[in-house]
């Protein structure tokens, strides 16, 4: 790696780090931009979910410290994540992602439009019943999220936020901080599988994780300054250049 592909992949990686604690998205910017720095795709992904830790967990602990989100439902819903984070770590790793990449395009159209219909989601907090009915959907929605987040990754955050906005009645802040908790842990249990077989640039790796890390602090202080309202608007705006992004090839 010369000295030029280096400062482009931080610079790059701290504005996608920042972007990705607010309302995700973050490896749409990151993920070709290790491709364009020289590394093969499933070098890339994998380089990727090793960094993404650091972004996701530095992300998580500040989220907690300002709004102390609760700990029970993301710990539940990492779980199942986790496991299919595992499982879409392996799928990766044989065969090709492009039909799961339209599919995920499409579902976050239809999210953005869903945000975008309904003025008052995500802006107030509001009660929800948490049936058993309800526990298993989001169970459910939260393994196959999980795969996705082990196989590709771009919007995953993006998702479970929208999972915990329409589905347990939380703000943009909050649902960003439950959202971390999660991702920084299917990140680590991908990462391990990407390791194992040997699809990690620790060099490549190493440097994006550092500006992840910065990107991370700068993008909380950001979303508490904006707040929900602005977040709202990123996460439409988000939406639609990421099912646009994730439809080319």
């Amino acid at each position: 790696m010369d000295i030029i592909t280096g400062i482009i992949l931080f610079i790059g990686g701290l504005f996608s780090g920042i972007i990705n604690v607010i309302v995700g998205g973050g490896s749409l910017i990151s993920v070709p931009l290790l491709i364009t720095s020289g590394l093969p795709a499933h070098l890339a992904i994998g380089t990727n979910r090793f960094a993404m830790i650091f972004n996701t967990g530095v992300g998580a602990i500040d989220y907690h410290r300002k709004v102390k989100y609760e700990i029970k439902l993301p710990l539940f819903l990492a779980i199942f994540a986790s496991t299919g984070s595992y499982l879409g770590a392996y799928i990766v790793l044989q065969i090709d992602e492009t039909i799961l990449r339209y599919i995920i395009g499409i579902l976050m159209l239809i999210m953005g439009g869903i945000i975008l219909y309904k003025k008052k989601i995500g802006l107030e907090e509001k009660k929800v019943k948490l049936t058993n009915q309800r526990y298993i959907l989001v169970a459910i929605l939260s393994f196959s999220l999980g795969t996705y987040g082990g196989f590709y990754g771009a919007g995953v955050s993006t998702m479970f936020t929208f999972l915990f906005v329409s589905f347990f009645g939380k703000n943009f802040i909050k649902s960003a901080g439950s959202t971390r908790f999660i991702v920084s842990i299917l990140s680590i249990v991908a990462f391990l599988t990407f390791l194992v077989n040997m699809k990690i640039d620790f060099l490549f790796g190493t440097i994006l994780a550092t500006s992840f890390v910065i990107g991370a602090r700068v993008g909380v202080k950001l979303a508490f300054k904006a707040g929900n309202i602005w977040i709202r608007r990123l996460f439409m705006f988000l939406a639609v250049i990421s099912s646009i992004k994730l439809f080319l090839p």
